[in-house]
């Protein structure tokens, strides 16, 4: 007796799908933070910065253009985090440091 469902696959019939390459993320480029805790930073966008302190090519500093900032400074879980501070009422561009580059995608295009 013969099952129709009996079938062999073989690994050539498989199709390869490779992961994405992360971005190399270099200063001075527009990025989307993404997957970054703690939460209120997804989605935010600025302008990554150099960090002369730091010698680790895998962190970034990231100057927060003035929509991300004024998001921020309203955004109520901002107050549930030690991570990160409110901007201040005259602050127009927020610096985050120490950003995991892991966590940044290009931005260049995005309005």
């Amino acid at each position: 007796m013969t099952n129709a469902t009996d079938a062999t696959v073989t690994v050539e019939e498989i199709p390869f799908t490779p992961a994405p390459a992360p971005e190399v993320i270099t200063p001075g480029r527009r990025v989307r933070l993404v997957g970054i805790s703690p939460a209120c930073l997804n989605g935010l966008t600025g302008i990554t910065q150099a960090n002369p302190a730091s010698r680790a090519t895998t962190r970034l500093d990231v100057l927060l253009d003035e929509s991300s900032t004024e998001f921020l400074r309203r955004d109520h879980r901002v107050h549930n985090t030690r991570k990160v501070k409110v901007p201040a009422p005259d602050v127009t561009q927020q610096l985050l440091t120490g950003v995991p580059t892991d966590c940044m995608f290009y931005a260049e295009n995005d309005n």
